[in-house]
């Protein structure tokens, strides 16, 4: 009943929950409920390499039920000739539950499961064609990832392994993974391998090879990665490393595609509305996407979810990746609908139909420098709507721009910064408004917890 009545003891549950989320130390969790008390288990042990290829290995019929006769069901159209190599994350990105469902410990099946699994889609699957369309899981690029010592992994209490910097102790070497794609295109009948699940790109970088790897023979003219913003302020609140990252593996796709003699293109993700994310924030980002002349056709606004702890971010206004108190910081968020519209029109600039909302958040925003028909300028002046023909359909997109490097010479004016931080990327990068807080009722008592040391290597 605390819980649901005080955003602040809302916000410390949820803190409290995500960091019991280690096997190895995780302790059980009791919360009052009326005249009852909820127990919450802690997290199962991950299944050992054995016990997955047990899971994967049974017969099963790779099609829908057949309660659903024959209705067309997009999603079983994207997995049919797709295989699951493992499951579990450790990114810990704060939008995303994956965590929660799956575990942090990665969980990989072996090479021979694998290998079988490619080979009976090979022999069964009615009209397969040779293409196997994705080798991955919740992540394209954790197979085999591992902490480097078991007894740090199982006293460790970090909400991820990558963010806010890749730990010392996590694993990075990609060879394991590298010699099943090698093994899965030399299998008779197998055409293509395409990798389809997102690509954690700064863990891709600590192996060049890796990256040579996939851009040479597992890429079908477009990669998906997902920096999904520009700005550290909501990056922080994502748990998302800097954009610094995707110019790094940018520079190896770009350079290995040129290798391989082949014209590819990243496919970069966004969300619009992240809480944390103020409209200098998606001002920045849409000055970047032109910048780098980039045209994104799907995009994202922010939608909470059960368990992720941005989603409490979003209905508390505070932030669990920290100690939570009355007084602790404050998470702006985008809710109202007028605010979330002019977000997401951000990351689509460039569509006719976004302009009028777009040229009233920059009037507002002090930026109407913006406006205008020159390189320098985000949105052009009312009125050019009327030059852009509507396509068939009605729709007026107009088409979409190669993406590539932006011309030389031209100058993007960047949104004027607040409360810089120093440093060389800070100075780049703008704090959120200090938010105020709509009046709390009177405190309740801090949600109690149990008190003893977690206790590693719980078996």
């Amino acid at each position: 009943e605390t819980v649901s009545a005080d955003p602040v003891m809302y916000a410390h549950a949820s803190r409290v929950f995500h960091l019991e989320s280690n096997p190895g130390n995780a302790r059980a969790l009791v919360q009052q409920h009326g005249d009852r008390d909820v127990w919450l288990n802690a997290p199962p042990l991950p299944l050992a390499m054995e016990e997955m290829d047990g899971v994967y290995d049974l017969s099963y019929a790779r099609a829908p039920h057949p309660s659903y006769g024959k209705a067309h069901i997009p999603a079983w159209e994207m997995i049919r000739y797709s295989v699951n190599i493992m499951r579990g994350c450790f990114g810990g990105c704060t939008f995303c539950s994956i965590t929660e469902h799956e575990g942090r410990i990665i969980q990989s099946r072996s090479e021979p499961s694998i290998l079988r699994e490619i080979e009976l889609i090979r022999d069964t699957t009615k009209n397969f064609a040779g293409t196997i369309t994705d080798l991955g899981g919740p992540t394209a690029n954790m197979y085999r990832l591992a902490c480097k010592d078991k007894k740090i992994e199982e006293s460790c209490r970090r909400l991820s392994c990558v963010y806010p910097t890749i730990c010392s102790n996590l694993g990075t070497d990609h060879s394991k993974l590298i010699s099943l794609y090698r093994k899965a295109r030399a299998i008779p009948g197998i055409k293509k391998i395409l990798i389809g699940s997102g690509l954690r790109y700064d863990l891709a970088v600590r192996s060049p090879e890796y990256v040579k790897e996939l851009v040479t023979h597992h890429v079908g003219g477009l990669l998906k990665i997902a920096p999904e913003h520009t700005e550290e302020g909501t990056l922080s609140k994502m748990m998302k490393p800097g954009i610094g990252a995707y110019d790094e593996f940018k520079a190896l796709f770009d350079k290995y595609s040129k290798e391989a003699g082949k014209k590819q293109y990243l496919i970069p993700y966004f969300i619009a509305a992240h809480p944390g994310s103020t409209d200098e924030d998606m001002l920045n980002l849409a000055l970047w996407l032109k910048k780098n002349n980039f045209h994104l056709d799907q995009v994202q606004t922010f939608t909470p979810t059960p368990m992720a702890m941005a989603t409490t971010m979003y209905h508390t206004g505070k932030n669990p990746l920290h100690k939570v108190t009355e007084d602790s910081e404050e998470v702006i968020t985008a809710k109202s609908g007028k605010t979330r519209k002019l977000h997401k029109a951000f990351l689509r600039y460039y569509d006719p139909e976004n302009w009028p909302v777009l040229r009233e958040g920059l009037k507002r925003m002090g930026r109407a420098d913006l406006i205008g028909n020159g390189e320098r300028h985000l949105v052009p002046p009312a009125g050019s709507e009327q030059e852009v023909a509507p396509q068939r359909g009605g729709e007026r997109r107009p088409p979409v721009a190669p993406r590539g490097e932006a011309p030389k010479g031209r100058v993007i004016e960047v949104a004027p910064r607040r409360n810089a931080r120093g440093g060389e990327r800070n100075e780049r990068r703008g704090e959120p408004a200090p938010f105020t807080p709509p009046p709390s009722k009177a405190k309740a008592g801090i949600l109690s917890t149990i008190k003893s040391k977690p206790k590693a290597g719980r078996k």
